[in-house]
């Protein structure tokens, strides 16, 4: 039948993506991505959660051209293409990026000898979309020289969120395999906007913490997002042994300012580097815990709860657990108890400018939704 030969040809496709070049990084992505068969479309195109593809079209493609489709609506996603766009114009946008994308693929032998009308020019060669678009004249803005437009905008916050993490764990993948190289310079410098740090960890910590108590310090590696480079690490005898990370899961909490928390935790995991750090989510009650240890590589909650506020058992599990510093992440729509906890506290309060704390120290941190 038809649809099983299809499906077959695909899984071929997929399987040929992996002998070609930059395959570490793009087959990681490419088992994060979901594909449909769609008849109401001429050829392929993505939003970023899915790669739809006319069957028909696909069918009379050939194996290389398969492969080169595939790879081609894959970098639109790692590119994040589908997030990126703004207030500039979808078809000088699409545009753009397939050049960007087709002057690679083709410098990496990928095979343009049957896809008539795909856009190749080698002056474009090393630049990023931005840049492509800037040049492109303003009337590529009329009738596309396309079939159809492949870059679709993605549908919702929580797909541009799923597309980022997706690129992110694709990049993670290719370093740890010493594939690094297989990465654009382009997708790192997007991703590094997305997950900069909303706050200024480095200090926020040191300065607590030296506020507490007089410390030994320990130097660790230099920080390539600071000019200091002899910038003190915070472990030592007295200091960041172990950092405890409460996030407020409750309904209030939107899932962009859940986003927010997973970029600002990562950040204090990897470039702070504490021995230990555990991440607690609570609403109510204590929801989840993941206990990270120096070495271990961070990866985003999962969340669970989203009932009211409760932060009864957040104290006892702080008073139980006896760590260097706990961090409360929360839009503080809470009763705070009387009595604090026996560790040093942050307060990380979010979107609630008018909030105050009888103790610990608070960060307001205001961020549009």
């Amino acid at each position: 039948m038809p649809d099983i030969n299809a499906d077959k040809l695909l899984d071929k496709t997929f399987g040929q993506l992996f002998g070609m070049n930059g395959s570490t990084f793009l087959g990681r992505l490419l088992c994060t991505i979901d594909f449909k068969w769609n008849d109401q479309i001429p050829t392929a195109c993505t939003d970023g959660s899915y790669i739809h593809w006319n069957k028909e079209w696909f069918l009379e493609l050939t194996e290389p051209s398969r492969v080169t489709i595939l790879a081609h609506e894959l970098w639109h996603v790692a590119f994040m293409h589908n997030i990126r766009r703004g207030g500039r114009t979808p078809k000088r946008w699409n545009y753009a990026a397939d050049y960007v994308i087709n002057n690679m693929l083709k410098k990496e032998g990928y095979d343009f000898s049957d896809l008539k009308g795909a856009l190749l020019d080698y002056k474009y060669n090393g630049m990023g979309t931005e840049e492509v678009y800037k040049l492109l004249p303003e009337e590529e803005d009329g009738d596309s020289k396309l079939p159809m437009l492949d870059v679709l905008d993605a549908p919702s916050e929580a797909v541009k969120n799923d597309i980022i993490a997706k690129v992110v764990g694709a990049q993670t993948v290719a370093k740890m395999r010493g594939k690094a190289g297989e990465i654009p310079g382009e997708i790192s410098l997007e991703l590094d906007k997305y997950l900069k740090p909303k706050l200024p960890w480095e200090s926020i910590l040191f300065n607590f913490m030296n506020e507490l108590t007089e410390m030994e310090y320990s130097f660790r590696r230099p920080n390539r997002r600071y000019e200091d480079p002899l910038m003190r690490g915070l472990i030592g005898m007295t200091g960041l042994e172990h950092l405890i990370y409460y996030l407020d899961i409750s309904g209030s909490i939107s899932d962009e300012e859940i986003n927010i928390f997973n970029n600002e935790v990562r950040y204090i995991k990897e470039e702070l580097c504490p021995k230990k750090l555990t991440l607690v989510t609570f609403d109510t009650k204590i929801c989840d815990e993941y206990v990270f240890e120096q070495d271990d590589d961070f990866y985003k909650i999962v969340v669970t709860g989203r009932g009211g506020t409760d932060l009864k058992e957040v104290f006892e599990h702080a008073n139980a657990n006896n760590p260097s510093a706990i961090i409360i992440f929360s839009d503080m729509w809470v009763g705070i108890p009387k009595k604090p906890p026996a560790a040093p506290l942050i307060w990380v309060c979010i979107n609630n400018k008018g909030v105050k704390v009888p103790y610990g120290k608070l960060i307001h941190l205001e961020v549009k939704n």
